[in-house]
């Protein structure tokens, strides 16, 4: 297929464009410096252009605490920016893949959300990222909506990374342990769209590595790691309320995968896996 990527300077469309290139697509990568999606003219002059059999949407404002205090630049993006994309591709009838998140739920299930459950988002991140899955599902007739967690990937600031050199600094590190999820790997997401894409199946899907842990065993695997080089690490289980952040996360935003799995026929990637291969691969890139 002919794809067009956007947010492609992005942590996510670092791995994925290259990933789809890879699988035969003919891909036309644009970062936020050749596309800016909030320039509706713009993105009405590149979709015409480029005229693509679907649009794989990642660009975002993802700044999730700054996103509290900058609630005008969140939702010119990921609401009004993703409308100006889907409008362009409806009018044309290309169907459009959304990269969603968790966090449009409100935390407040004891068990992995469906994709049919009530959205309830509790930050302005949450709600704007909300807004732009209406703004998709209102223009395009066709379009996935993948909601995916706790991403980390070698192309910016993730939590791997950080918890990885906290670990390289201190013998003793503090991680909240009453925040419960599933990480996911940018290399795995890329491989379940490239997958996804080809059903056909389109609709709202819930996609990340598979198991469900919390962000302090999230840690402590992490740093196993660095273990097994013989640093010793103490990691620390503290309450959300202890270490306050600006935007509110939910407790527990675990994602129902089942329709996912349905649709590409084949299990999921455990967590543990992909991030053992994402240290692996970290670990061979490190400067000696």
């Amino acid at each position: 297929m002919k794809l067009l990527v956007t947010g492609a300077g992005g942590m996510l469309g670092q791995t994925l464009s290259p990933y789809l290139a890879k699988r035969g697509h003919d891909v036309a990568a644009f970062g936020k410096e050749e596309l800016d999606i909030t320039d509706g003219n713009l993105v009405n002059q590149v979709v015409e252009e480029q005229c693509p059999d679907l649009i794989v949407h990642c660009a975002a404002y993802t700044q999730v605490d700054l996103a509290e205090t900058e609630e005008e630049a969140a939702f010119a993006i990921n609401e009004r920016g993703t409308e100006n994309v889907a409008r362009a591709a409806g009018k044309l009838n290309i169907p459009v893949l959304y990269v969603s998140t968790d966090y449009v739920f409100d935390g407040s299930n004891n068990m992995p959300y469906k994709t049919s459950d009530p959205t309830a988002p509790i930050s302005v991140y949450g709600k704007s990222k909300l807004a732009g899955e209406l703004a998709v599902q209102r223009h395009c007739q066709n379009y996935y909506i993948v909601r995916t967690s706790w991403l980390y990937g070698p192309y910016g600031r993730n939590f791997v990374d950080t918890i990885y050199k906290l670990a390289e600094e201190r013998d003793q590190i503090k991680v909240v342990a009453d925040q419960v999820g599933s990480p996911t790997s940018t290399a795995t997401l890329s491989e379940i769209i490239a997958d996804l894409i080809v059903t056909k199946r389109y609709g709202i899907y819930h996609a990340t590595d598979d198991g469900v842990t919390s962000w302090f065993d999230f840690a402590r695997e992490i740093v196993k790691d660095l273990e097994s080089k013989g640093k010793k690490v103490e990691v620390l289980p503290i309450e959300t309320k202890y270490m306050p952040r600006p935007a509110p996360r939910p407790a527990y935003s675990a994602l129902d995968k089942s329709d996912l799995i349905q649709a590409l026929g084949r299990p999921l990637t455990p967590w543990q896996e992909a991030l053992h291969e994402y240290l692996q691969m970290r670990s061979v890139k490190a400067p000696a």
